[in-house]
């Protein structure tokens, strides 16, 4: 049997991986999807299935481990982080499926990827004997070109016409999907973040999971995947699957601009950058901003780990926190990358160096819903004041 891998050393991948992928940032997002190099070396190292169950060749590590790879790979290049992030997650996400879609996932290639796009509005089903019937049409879905299934939303009919539609989450092959030519976007162009769609397709229960079935208690796959990290609450901590790679964004942008002004000449008075004191406190007070975002990130996910192997489903005001959190420490990153970019001076608005793309790529990461602090600030404000949250998915 071999040696499990340990958190350490998949980290170090992860690093390792960062300057081929980020020599690659430029044609990435040329080729408008991950590059085949990177999808490649990301296989290699085992890094896409960190939260796999071992059971099918997976690490089954922690989840807090998908925000710390992805601050190292995005901060080469925000769309490989993006999908990174993503698309790691959607393994651990199947393994709450029922244990026969999870087979029908896995059992052919179990390093096959998963996209999503879990917008309920998007979809309609109804149930029909054995399964349901989906139709609809899903935008953003992040590397689908790379992936073998896809995780999309939908809305499922009620038994009557005044009964509430219930969430659900389903579990399609991409060869039953249509792809549309839709991803023209002035950031995170590589994550090739593509509608698609599907009329009337048949797909069994089992290939289906209820919003109300991952919430922190046992899931359908329980029965096969019994560890703590598959009772985690998706919703709950889904935003900081978008908040972890604008941490590595805004981490690619420090790293980018401090190298740079070390070495920067002003144009207007031939002073060196580096010795102006209002350069020292931008960067000072962007990489403390970085540094406590991550900080945060990190505790939410350990704390939300810590509940689940104590047996419990966290509370509503813990998932909502977590959610205000991840918003939170967005506007950190934003900041800090603003500050940053700022401080560099004109040098910064020409292509030639890699500060455009990068500002690019965060900016349009920072309009996510998942992240906003304008939802989810207001929810978690509503749920410590005693009112019902709006959102009932959580």
């Amino acid at each position: 049997m071999s040696k499990k891998v340990t958190r350490e050393e998949m980290l170090d991948r992860a690093k390792s991986l960062v300057p081929a992928i980020k020599a690659r940032a430029a044609e990435t997002e040329k080729l408008g999807q991950l590059h085949p190099d990177t999808v490649k070396e990301l296989i290699d190292t085992g890094l896409w299935r960190i939260v796999q169950p071992a059971r099918v060749g997976g690490s089954e590590l922690d989840y807090t481990l998908i925000i710390e790879a992805t601050q190292h790979i995005g901060s080469a290049c925000g769309s490989t982080g993006w999908a990174f992030s993503n698309l790691s997650s959607h393994h651990w996400m199947v393994a709450m499926y029922n244990e026969k879609a999870q087979n029908a996932v896995w059992d052919d290639d179990p390093e096959t990827l998963v996209a999503t796009s879990v917008i309920y509005p998007a979809g309609r089903a109804k149930k029909v004997k054995g399964g349901f019937e989906l139709t609809g049409r899903w935008p953003f879905c992040s590397g689908i070109m790379h992936s073998g299934f896809a995780i999309l939303g939908g809305l499922v009919e009620g038994e009557s016409k005044d009964a509430p539609m219930e969430p659900r989450m389903f579990l399609v092959a991409k060869s039953d999907l249509e792809i549309h030519e839709t991803w023209d976007v002035i950031g995170l162009a590589g994550t090739g973040s593509k509608d698609v769609s599907c009329d009337k397709l048949f797909l069994p229960d089992y290939m289906a999971l209820g919003a109300h079935e991952c919430m922190g208690d046992p899931t359908p796959g329980s029965a096969v995947n019994p560890a703590p990290l598959y009772r985690l609450p998706v919703a709950a901590l889904f935003a900081h699957l978008i908040s972890g790679p604008i941490l590595g964004m805004a981490t690619g942008i420090y790293n980018t601009v401090v190298e740079g002004l070390q070495g920067q000449i002003s144009t207007y008075n031939k002073s060196r950058v580096a010795d102006h004191q209002t350069t020292h406190l931008r960067v000072s007070k962007a990489g403390a901003q970085l540094d406590a975002a991550r900080i945060v990130m990190v505790d939410n996910c350990n704390e939300a780990m810590r509940i689940a192997e104590s047996g419990r489903a966290p509370n509503t005001e813990e998932k909502f926190r977590w959610r205000r959190d991840s918003a939170f420490t967005t506007q950190l990153c934003a900041d800090a990358a603003d500050q940053l970019y700022r401080g560099t001076g004109a040098s910064a608005i020409y292509n030639r160096n890699s500060l455009p793309q990068q500002y690019r790529d965060i900016n349009a990461g920072l309009v996510h819903i998942g992240i906003s602090w304008d939802v989810n600030g207001g929810e978690y404000g509503k749920v410590i004041l005693g009112l019902d949250p709006a959102n009932k998915n959580i």
